[in-house]
């Protein structure tokens, strides 16, 4: 019987084809091919490799693998190792002590067993849970500010100007323990202005320019005026209210402060009338 790869070779030839153009068609490399041209198995991966192999060969030179198929299995029967017959080992025989068994600890898992108690901790975890929440409520009683502190800030600012006055500005108490009453002027600028504020006595207490957004405040025990160089480039709160506009941009207003919550905006004199005579 004519082996698989005598019928292989002999077809390439009759065909008159380079092995180096089949093993380019094929992707495999000349050496495979050879070996399987020569039926050297030893030569190629294993026989899974040597079938596909041998069907690729066959299919690109036109041989059925009916014609190849009984060469195949003889050759790669022949390759395989004969599986040696499994030898029944019998299961070994255990003899059951008559007594009762006692096992013998390790040393060391005895003496680990020394620091595990058989008593419940269902007691010591419900303690220190315990001691936990009275940490926790004691920091934060400690964190908030006395009631006292809360109280008696409430009790210094006017009801009257906590109920009305927008949140950030700065309000100061319109009397004092001597109920001596306070003139407070909060002065915010919003164009640059030129700024004079005396007592009625005359006393300076600021003169000055404020840039915008500079703000500045003044307290005094006694009435007050004010002359402004830019009457519309500044705000004006008297004891945290505001008073509105003093006038127009660049305008030069006069402004008297007669009581803690009563002002007088003074206008300009009129110009003198012109001299008609000749």
């Amino acid at each position: 019987m004519t082996s698989v790869g005598e019928t292989l070779r002999s077809a390439r030839e009759t065909q008159g084809r380079a092995m180096t153009e089949i093993a380019e068609e094929l992707c495999i490399t000349q050496r495979y091919l050879r070996a399987l041209e020569q039926d050297d198995l030893s030569k190629l991966p294993g026989t899974f490799f040597y079938k596909s192999f041998v069907k690729q060969y066959a299919a690109i030179l036109g041989v059925p693998m009916s014609k190849l198929q009984p060469g195949i299995d003889a050759l790669v029967l022949a390759q395989e190792p004969v599986e040696a017959a499994p030898v029944e080992v019998p299961p070994p025989v255990l003899e059951v002590p008559s007594g009762p068994a006692v096992r013998t600890l390790d040393p060391l898992v005895e003496a680990s067993n020394r620091y595990f108690s058989n008593r419940k901790i269902g007691v010591p975890v419900a303690a220190l849970g315990a001691v936990l929440l009275a940490c926790s409520g004691f920091y934060s009683w400690w964190n908030q500010p006395p009631a006292r502190q809360r109280a008696a800030k409430r009790a210094q600012a006017p009801a009257a100007v906590r109920g009305s006055m927008p949140s950030g500005v700065a309000v100061s108490a319109t009397s004092d323990p001597d109920n001596v009453n306070h003139v407070v002027l909060n002065l915010s600028a919003t164009e640059t202005t030129w700024l004079l504020i005396t007592t009625n006595e005359g006393q300076k207490l600021f003169s000055g320019i404020l840039q915008p957004s500079q703000t500045k405040t003044l307290t005094t025990a006694e009435t007050a005026q004010m002359k402004v160089g830019n009457a519309g480039g500044i705000e004006v709160r008297l004891n945290g209210k505001e008073i509105g506009p003093l006038g127009e941009r660049g305008q030069v207003r006069t402004v008297k402060f007669i009581a803690p919550d009563k002002y007088e905006i003074v206008e300009p004199a009129p110009p003198p009338p012109a001299d008609s005579t000749l």
